[in-house]
Formats: C-alpha cells, sequence, structure tokens
C-alpha cells in the first residue's frame, strides 16, 4: 500500500506526540509504541496499491489544519482504530481534490466524498480500554490549530517516505 500524506509542522507533531505518550505512560495503545524513524504523525490524503508521488500540484498546502472530535473506525470484533479527525475546510478540500487529480488510484474510502481525514491516536485498542483512553486524552488536548509542514509519499512495500514537492 502507498499513501499521499500531510505532515505537521514540529509544534503540532510533538502536541500529537503527547498524546501517544500520555496513551503510554498510561499503559494503553497508542502510536507512540511504533518506534519506526518514519512513524510521525499525519493526515491520509490518498491511500492505494499503485499511487505514484505527485508532481505539480494545482493547489497550495493548507497552512494549518483543525482537529475536531475523536473518531473510530472498525477494525475487527472488539476492536476500533482510534483517531482525531480533521475538519474539512476549503483549503483541505481543494488539495485533497489536487491530490487525487495527481495520484489516482486511491481506495474508495480515501475518495472525495468518502474520506474522513484523522490523526490516529491508537490502532486496534480493545473495546473495553476505550473509556481509559478517552479520560487520559481529556488531560492532554490538541491545539485549536495545527501547523502544516508538507506532504510525504509512504511506500509500504519498501517502507520509505519520500516529500512531496
Amino acid at each position: 500500500m502507498h499513501s499521499i500524506e500531510l505532515v505537521l509542522d514540529p509544534a503540532a507533531e510533538q502536541a500529537v506526540r503527547a498524546a501517544w505518550a500520555a496513551l503510554v505512560a498510561a499503559d494503553l495503545p497508542s502510536m507512540g509504541r511504533h518506534t519506526s524513524e518514519t512513524n510521525a504523525p499525519h493526515v491520509t490524503l490518498v491511500a492505494g496499491e499503485d499511487l505514484v508521488v505527485p508532481t505539480g500540484l494545482d493547489a497550495p498546502l493548507p497552512a494549518r489544519i483543525r482537529p475536531g472530535g475523536l473518531l473510530l473506525f472498525p477494525a475487527g470484533p472488539g476492536r476500533h482504530v482510534l483517531g482525531v479527525s480533521v475538519v474539512v475546510d476549503r483549503a483541505l478540500a481543494d488539495l485533497h481534490e489536487a491530490v487525487h487529480r495527481a495520484a489516482p488510484g486511491g481506495v474508495d474510502t480515501s475518495l472525495p466524498g468518502r474520506w474522513a481525514p484523522h490523526l490516529t491516536l491508537a490502532r486496534r485498542p480493545r473495546d473495553v480500554d476505550l473509556p481509559r483512553m478517552l479520560e487520559v486524552l481529556a488531560a492532554v488536548p490538541l491545539p485549536e490549530e495545527l501547523g502544516v509542514a508538507g506532504l510525504r509519499h509512504w511506500d509500504g512495500e519498501t517502507r520509505t517516505v519520500t516529500p512531496v514537492a
């Protein structure tokens, strides 16, 4: 699987990593447990089997994104993905559409009109852990806005990232 991802500026990345760290400190599932150097807070714009590194995007990168509420995606019996939703304003919608024009072939859930942008906090926590996770996360709220640093292409086969110009 390949993906095109929006990455955060250092202050915003640190804010999300603080939430990850709080979950780890409480002995709960967290993206903070994934120690790969390519593991960074991000918003996936498109994911697909054969995505190319896009060039010549015809929409600017938004300067900031706004986190919304917590959300859950199903991830098997008794499990979910826990994330923070991202508010889709005009700038983010324009970028999302531009990325799809430049790198077509995304899976259905990443297409315009079907996309649920988010920052992942934990993959596959047990449902019984969710109340405690919500309690822990309430103590480390994200800022009202998160700065954007750029885009990257993730290649899941080689586990490498390529910055997108």
